[in-house]
């Protein structure tokens, strides 16, 4: 399903937030077969803002964009690094395989994310705040 990550972000009571970093990597090759992820550049999404996001028939997914651009696949080796904005579309192919295939995705803010209650959002653990160190 297209989204953005920020779009989970803000149907889970987030308040309004500069985009961060998503870094996927993963740990089998990612190729079209056993379902890559797929990228819908800014120019051909026709945004750069937070989408509304709905959620998908079925599924407990968030779909943000019901365009027909079928995005750009990344088929990347093992321990490749995959970056893009929580404000980038993207989604992952079907699995055609009968092997996995493991990703881990690392998420890092420039500032603190939070509830519109002013609560840090979801499982954020804040390390440099104000450029100090706060964290070991």
């Amino acid at each position: 399903a297209w989204h953005q990550d920020s779009g989970y972000v803000a149907a889970n009571n987030g308040a309004p937030h500069k985009p961060y970093l998503s870094c996927w990597c993963p740990l089998d090759d990612a190729t079209i077969e056993n379902g890559t992820v797929y990228i819908l550049p800014f120019d051909r999404a026709g945004t750069r803002e937070i989408m509304p996001h709905e959620v998908e028939a079925g599924s407990n997914d968030r779909v943000g964009y019901f365009g027909n651009d079928p995005g750009d696949p990344v088929e990347v080796p093992a321990g490749s690094i995959v970056c893009f904005t929580s404000y980038t579309f993207h989604r992952s192919g079907p699995n055609t395989t009968n092997q996995q295939r493991r990703v881990y995705l690392a998420q890092y803010s420039g500032e603190l994310i939070r509830r519109k209650s002013g609560e840090i959002w979801g499982l954020a653990v804040p390390f440099v705040e104000n450029g100090k160190k706060i964290a070991s």
